[in-house]
């Protein structure tokens, strides 16, 4: 193969791996947590309504500065048309003479203007809905977090779900084995004569429902696989691998210091005190309804006959209009009143909110703080019977080989060891759950 053609297959071959390795990339937590902040639909949610927030504060800030316009008048008046002669005295010849005479037809009229406008009081709701939309602001600010914090603790149950399912199949895994292993153990003591038919088919037996178990277990990962790929925004049916490491985390404080942190730090509990000083706002800013209102319009206008005039803003051809207007509110067919009652109701709402958002983030940091405490213990209980069940198993198959046992006491202990192994797993992802549900109750990432 010549140079050249080595150097064009390479230029080939080489994108097609690095794509391929691409596909493969093997995803840990972090990447899943990153990918999911990135894809979640109610995250994008969140944050295209903080923006539309972001932009009423600057509508609410600009209802203090005067607005502008300009404007361009074409006046185009047509009358009756008429000519004809009249009889009239000549001063210069002094005599009567006959006048041709013209009216009506076409005139015309252009004029420019700038017209300012500005309002001086409100009745204060101006202010008020400045602080509001600010604290609308931030309500929706943290609402954004409240939201990444919530799929970041779903991600993580997804993913401590998908790996307790790959725990699971190899412990299914291993049950195959050793039901196989028992299968053939029984198969030559029969052969021999040192066992009976019945323990071949009970050792058959149990090695199929061991198999089944095992399908069951490898469609469990499947789906748990298929869940988190869906929850972070990957293709379902893509290649993409999770990594089975992960950093365990503890909790050693407190259940006040973690209700202490809590209150100060939970985005959700955050946001709804804001929402709570958005809604006082909008009371006082409805109350400035029943205050009266100052305006004041400046205006400056050019008017000519001709339009190529007109352009030149001749001071001759301009006049100033200054206007001030106050509005003395005396009846509103009770708009007034029905805006009033709205705002106290949503002032109400935004009280109950705010309270039960506070007495939720209490409920969920003891639940979760009392449920590490229950899966701390659960995980020694586990460990203990795992211990003890191995134990078991490898006393009753010496008892089985030398004939001291049958395989009925050789399968119970079998079923007890793969289920201490499985309470085991239980146990451990039960504790990661349980400080993964303090963290997000407690408003740490």
């Amino acid at each position: 193969m010549s140079p050249l053609y080595r150097k064009i297959l390479i230029l080939l071959i080489v994108p097609f791996l690095i794509c391929s390795t691409g596909f493969a990339k093997v995803l840990t937590l972090d990447d899943c947590i990153e990918l999911a902040l990135k894809n979640n639909q109610d995250v994008i949610r969140a944050r295209g309504n903080a923006r539309i927030a972001g932009g009423n504060v600057w509508q609410a800030f600009g209802a203090f500065l005067p607005s502008l316009d300009a404007s361009a008048t074409l006046t185009e008046t047509r009358t009756h048309q008429d000519s004809g002669y009249i009889v009239g005295y000549d001063p210069i010849n002094d005599t009567l003479s006959v006048f041709p005479y013209q009216s009506g037809g076409v005139s015309k009229s252009y004029s420019l203007s700038a017209t300012g406008r500005m309002n001086l009081f409100n009745g204060g709701s101006k202010i008020f809905n400045y602080f509001g939309a600010r604290a609308d602001k931030k309500y929706y600010d943290y609402a954004v977090k409240a939201s990444e914090d919530n799929i970041i603790y779903g991600v993580k149950l997804s993913y401590f779900a998908y790996l307790k399912a790959i725990e699971k199949q190899k412990i299914s895994e291993k049950a195959v084995k050793r039901g196989e292993e028992q299968f053939k153990l029984a198969d030559s003591k029969y052969k021999v004569g040192s066992a009976s038919r019945s323990d071949v088919l009970k050792a058959t037996v149990q090695y199929g429902n061991d198999k089944l178990d095992l399908i069951a277990a490898q469609n469990v990962v499947k789906v748990a696989h298929a869940d988190l790929a869906y929850l972070i925004g990957v293709d379902v049916d893509s290649d993409v691998e999770f990594s089975s490491e992960y950093e365990t985390r503890k909790y050693d404080g407190t259940e006040a210091d973690a209700m202490k942190f809590g209150l100060a730090n939970h985005p959700g509990l955050i946001s709804y005190e804001y929402n709570l000083k958005a809604a006082k706002y909008d009371v006082k800013s409805t109350f400035g309804q029943y205050l009266p209102s100052l305006d004041i319009d400046v205006s400056h206008t050019w008017t000519n006959p001709s339009w190529s005039e007109v352009k030149k803003f001749k001071v001759e051809d301009g006049y100033w209009n200054i206007r001030t207007i106050l509005s003395i509110p005396i009846f509103e067919n009770f708009s007034r009143k029905r805006d009033m009652s709205r705002a106290k109701a949503t002032l109400n709402t935004a009280r109950a909110d705010y309270y039960y958002a506070k007495n939720k983030v209490l409920h969920d940091i003891r639940e979760s703080h009392l449920d590490i405490a229950r899966a701390d213990e659960a995980l020694k209980v586990a460990r203990e019977n795992k211990a003890a069940a191995t134990e078991d198993m490898t006393l009753v198959q010496e008892r089985y080989n030398l004939g001291a046992a049958t395989i009925l006491e050789v399968l119970d202990a079998q079923v007890s060891l793969i289920t201490a192994e499985n309470y085991e797993i239980e146990a451990e992802f039960d504790y990661n759950l349980a400080v993964a549900k303090l963290e997000n109750a407690m408003g740490v990432r």
